[in-house]
């Protein structure tokens, strides 16, 4: 039976509205392949310099940390340089040094500021009273004789009334030498009682001494010792004074 006309317009209504199939996939050859990694390559690229620069910028951060873990501490550095500076072998010289006013009081360089007494020669000797080295003043006269060291400013300005005390570590190369550390002041007559010690020998003894001033002006510093026989040395370290 025919259709009529009216069914025949609904029925390619119908068709028109359906969607149209999908196309046959296309075969993938060797052309296909090549296009995809054309397309790819650039991306590709791209993703790996980012990657690069990702890993370069760890590597330098672990770098950086490590390197100031492994710095050292100022704080500590600067410790460790004043333990250093107060050891026995490097002492500060000058005032300032615990409040010593003798600049030159552990010759550890020279025996820069001090004038010899006596018929002797001085210089300077390793091994002082806790290491580095001391002054060595050497009798050389035909008879036992009186030697030793004198510092003429050991304070170059005083005033009156002031109170200095004085001491300085001394020992013999024999024994039996007596020992005086005395304070002179800028008047006439103005000089310290003084202190003496007879020395054993080979032993450091330490020898303290005070003095008021009675007239403004510098003070001098005497260390000596008497019946110093010929070739034997009286021997001194560590001097120091200090307003108390």
């Amino acid at each position: 039976m025919a259709a009529s006309p009216e069914e025949r317009t609904v029925d390619e209504d119908s068709q028109r509205a359906l969607p149209a199939p999908d196309p046959p996939d296309r075969p993938r050859g060797r052309h296909e392949a090549a296009r995809r990694r054309s397309v790819a390559g650039p991306a590709g690229a791209a993703i790996a310099v980012v990657l690069a620069s990702v890993v370069a910028a760890g590597v330098l951060a672990t770098w950086l940390i490590s390197s100031a873990d492994e710095a050292p501490d100022p704080g500590a550095g600067a410790a460790a340089a004043s333990t250093a500076q107060g050891g026995p072998t490097s002492r500060p010289l000058g005032p300032g040094a615990f409040g010593n006013l003798v600049v030159n009081w552990s010759f550890e360089q020279d025996l820069n500021g001090w004038e010899v007494l006596g018929a002797a020669d001085a210089s300077r000797e390793p091994q002082g009273r806790t290491s580095g080295s001391c002054a060595s003043v050497r009798a050389r006269g035909p008879e036992p004789s009186q030697v030793g060291l004198a510092l003429p400013e050991a304070t170059p300005q005083t005033k009156r009334g002031q109170r200095y005390v004085a001491s300085a570590w001394v020992r013999s190369t024999a024994p039996g030498q007596r020992v005086t550390v005395k304070v002179i002041g800028a008047g006439d007559g103005e000089v310290s009682q003084g202190t003496s010690t007879t020395l054993p020998g080979l032993e450091w003894r330490r020898i303290i001494v005070d003095h008021t001033v009675a007239t403004a002006g510098p003070l001098r510093l005497e260390i000596v010792a008497t019946g110093v026989p010929a070739g034997d040395s009286l021997l001194v370290d560590e001097v120091v004074v200090r307003l108390g």
